[in-house]
């Protein structure tokens, strides 16, 4: 299973070279076999990336994201055809029932919280807050109707962050910008599992925007987003900016180590079986099959 993320900031040009990826910098060349690659992540606008490197990535379902002048994740690539059985698969995704999809959104939403509330506890906060998070998790209903997510959301972030910290995407304050780059990277690492697996992105089960090309992927990041948060809690602070070592410390956080399925296994592996315990939940109409992290600490 492929392992490795690999950031390229300084490169003059990528291309392949038998199956590896050569990175050309000046007079350097380094060279990593594609079968241990996961991800690379191009953040320099000026690296040239070759066509014939782009059609191995697919082959090996590498995904390759790309960093705007600003330094953000803006473009990520997948192949089209990342799954042997795509239609096969797809068919079986539109039969997920509504009453199924509102069920395991449900579902996703408690762990999520409960997750949140794992990050608490391991940096000791509030006991009151921790226990507002437990009761927030057992009163979720259908399609969290109630929008217990949010109410979680809230207390969560103000515990975490201060209450003077407002969740916002386009926010530039160092906090909700290391959360907007560690989640991009994050979303785009749960698409390429959902691709690879023949699922198509659009068809979310929570997530259900007409607009939104990634609503699966929206969906199953949710029980991952406390491994951000946790880093971003124990690396920035208030008053930091969001450097490219920063970027990379986060990026490794992928590699690190989770608990799922009583054994601790990389996030980057983690996805994979969630995504696949998922698939096969969905399919067989039982819940009680998805395999999920326990907690958000991933050290």
């Amino acid at each position: 299973m492929s392992w490795r993320i690999v950031y390229i900031s300084e490169a003059e040009e990528m291309k392949l070279y038998l199956d590896n990826l050569k990175v050309v910098k000046d007079e350097q060349e380094v060279l990593v076999p594609l079968s241990d690659i996961h991800t690379i992540v191009v953040d320099n606008s000026r690296t040239v990336v070759t066509g014939r490197l782009m059609n191995k990535l697919t082959e090996y379902h590498i995904l390759l994201i790309f960093c705007d002048e600003n330094h953000q994740p803006n473009v990520f690539s997948l192949g089209l055809y990342s799954h042997y059985r795509v239609y096969g698969v797809l068919a079986q995704q539109l039969e997920w029932r509504d009453e199924l999809r509102g069920n395991m959104w449900k579902k996703f939403i408690e762990i999520k919280i409960n997750n949140q509330r794992s990050v608490l506890q391991y940096l000791q906060k509030s006991e009151d807050i921790i226990n507002k998070m437990k009761a927030l998790s057992e009163r979720v209903d259908y399609e969290d109707s109630s929008n217990r997510e949010g109410h979680a959301a809230r207390i969560y972030f103000n515990e975490l962050f201060g209450t003077e910290f407002r969740r916002e995407r386009g926010a530039v304050d160092a906090y909700n910008a290391a959360l907007n780059y560690g989640y991009i990277v994050l979303r785009a690492c749960v698409t390429r599992t959902i691709v690879a697996y023949g699922l198509h992105p659009a068809y979310g089960i929570g997530h259900r925007n007409q607009f939104n090309a990634f609503n699966l992927a929206d969906d199953c990041m949710e029980v991952f987003r406390p491994v951000i948060d946790l880093w971003v809690y124990m690396t920035i602070k208030d008053s930091d900016f969001l450097n490219r070592e920063m970027k990379q410390n986060l990026i490794r956080r992928l590699s690190a180590k989770i608990d799922i399925g009583g054994q601790k296994h990389t996030v980057l592996n983690a996805i994979d079986l969630f995504v696949q315990s998922f698939i096969k939940a969905m399919n067989q109409k039982d819940m009680e099959i998805l395999v999920y992290p326990r907690n958000g600490i991933a050290l």
